[in-house]
């Protein structure tokens, strides 16, 4: 396992780590990603869930940025590898910008059905809490 449980972290992009005290894959957007930066930060979310376990991924995109078209399709590709991988609850909390916003549950309300449950927030305590404990119904 990486060193402070950290598997990516690019100042001013993102952040991704363990965190191991809520048994979860924890992504802190800090800005823009390029294409680059983008495919690597989903492999790590990949090995950090293979590695540890897990199922649950909380993405705090609140300072995430648009991105690109081509960007946008990686989540087709990456959805099946991480179920697969074993997430199994995926909480986001929504970004600020509201075209960010829309293109986030554009591309991940095809989530199949039963097999992953996806939620937005807004806040980070309202999704770790749906995560952890106490859930409430997705919107």
């Amino acid at each position: 396992m990486p060193a402070d449980n950290i598997f990516y972290a690019a100042p001013g992009v993102a952040t991704v780590r363990w965190e191991p005290q809520g048994k979860l894959v924890l992504v802190e957007w800090e800005g823009w990603s390029n294409s680059k930066e983008f495919a690597a930060l989903l492999a790590a979310e990949l090995q950090a869930l293979t590695e540890n376990h897990g199922s649950l991924l909380l993405a705090d995109c609140r300072r995430q940025r648009v991105l690109s078209p081509a960007d946008q399709a990686r989540d087709k590709e990456w959805l099946p590898r991480a179920i697969a991988a074993g997430l199994r609850r995926f909480a986001i909390v929504l970004p600020t910008s509201g075209l960010a916003t829309t293109n986030i549950k554009d591309r991940l309300g095809t989530a199949p059905g039963g097999t992953l449950a996806i939620s937005y927030f807004d806040t980070v305590d309202e999704a770790r809490t749906w995560l952890i404990g106490n859930p409430r119904p997705a919107p």
